[in-house]
């Protein structure tokens, strides 16, 4: 669920840090298990909220877990390329607010400079990933249907005050999903749009599609998912030996709360999915993007069947190598796929 930026570090290098042996251990170990955890949080069955002090409800055992575990393995399996590494060892240095105490969500603003066009009659919204935010995510998925005469807006959602540039980690229900629908409402009042069209990047395709259920039903009329997550069985995702608690732990450690709620069986799922069982609203058209080279949401992972729900994956409708999840938002067949669907020229 990671943001779409590319670290600039060589794969499997680490930034040093000027701290003691025992302190470096300690923390490349908790390090480590976190990878994991980020990794696995969309299966972390069943999490509800993180208590005041998770903390204190953590057995020595779990703890030994966390920094004992068999998880550097098991990180470096599933994560080759080393993207996830700087952003933990980021959390645990408190870019994400303080440990377990992230504060308030930072307001989303939404600045329409553009108009919607004859041609393209819908303004566009953009739904960055975790640990990204609007302005990153302009160049890569919002500049391609600028140059095809879209009115594109890319808002960062979901972000703490304390680091307003860094969204994707505050709570969907009560940050992100909110505040996107209210980006939605500005949008159609200020360009006078009856609906427009979202394309959600990672964790943003769930915020797109919980947004254009439940809180914004009538007003999306497309959502397109590059690389995202739509309720699906992840249990590939994590090991078994990794107790619940030590779950709650890191992901409270870490400030992810939206990650959190997308675990199977969460009262975000169970919202999203609703009385229908399914994360589609009749009468919106969706298209689901997934590579196969994404180590997070392949397709076996992101593609959820339903009524007129269109599954597309780049390398089978364009040709060439699977791609990874971060490359996925740079590629030229992305873009392709993603303005044929909101009905700009879309051919490979």
């Amino acid at each position: 669920m990671l943001g779409s930026r590319t670290p600039s570090r060589p794969a499997g290098r680490r930034p040093a840090h000027r701290t003691s042996r025992r302190s470096r251990a300690r923390r490349t170990g908790l390090a480590g298990a976190l990878a994991a955890l980020v990794l696995a949080i969309p299966v972390a069955t069943g999490a509800g909220p993180v208590p005041d002090r998770v903390a204190d409800r953590v057995t020595p055992a779990a703890r030994a877990q966390v920094q004992l575990g068999p998880l550097g393995d098991y990180l470096r399996d599933l994560d080759p390329t080393g993207e996830l590494g700087p952003y933990v060892t980021e959390a645990l240095n408190g870019i994400n607010g303080p440990i377990g105490d992230p504060g308030p969500p930072a307001a989303a603003a939404a600045p329409v400079t553009c108009r919607p066009t004859a041609t393209h009659p819908r303004p566009v919204i953009l739904v960055h990933g975790t640990f990204d935010n609007g302005a990153d995510t302009m160049p890569r998925l919002g500049d391609p249907l600028r140059r095809q005469g879209f009115c594109v807006i890319a808002p960062t959602l979901g972000a703490y005050a304390g680091n307003p540039a860094r969204g994707g980690l505050d709570s969907i229900v009560a940050a992100s999903g909110p505040q996107l629908a209210g980006v939605i409402d500005h949008v159609r009042a200020v360009t006078g749009a009856e609906q427009v069209d979202l394309v959600g990047y990672s964790q943003g395709a769930a915020i797109a599609g919980y947004t254009t259920k439940v809180l914004r039903p009538g007003a999306v009329n497309r959502v397109v998912s590059v690389g995202g997550y739509w309720g699906a069985d992840n249990s590939g995702l994590i090991p078994h030996q990794l107790p619940r608690e030590v779950a709650a732990l890191g992901l409270w450690a870490a400030n992810l709360r939206g990650l959190a709620e997308l675990s199977p069986g969460s009262p975000m799922i169970a919202a999203w999915y609703g009385l229908d069982r399914t994360p589609f609203l009749p009468g919106v058209g969706y298209t689901l993007i997934a590579t196969r080279g994404d180590h997070l949401l392949p397709p076996e992972r992101s593609f959820v069947p339903g009524p007129g729900v269109r599954w597309v994956v780049p390398e089978d409708a364009c040709g060439g190598r699977p791609n990874s999840h971060g490359g996925m938002a740079v590629d030229a067949r992305t873009h392709a796929i993603v303005a044929g669907a909101l009905g700009g020229a879309g051919g490979c």
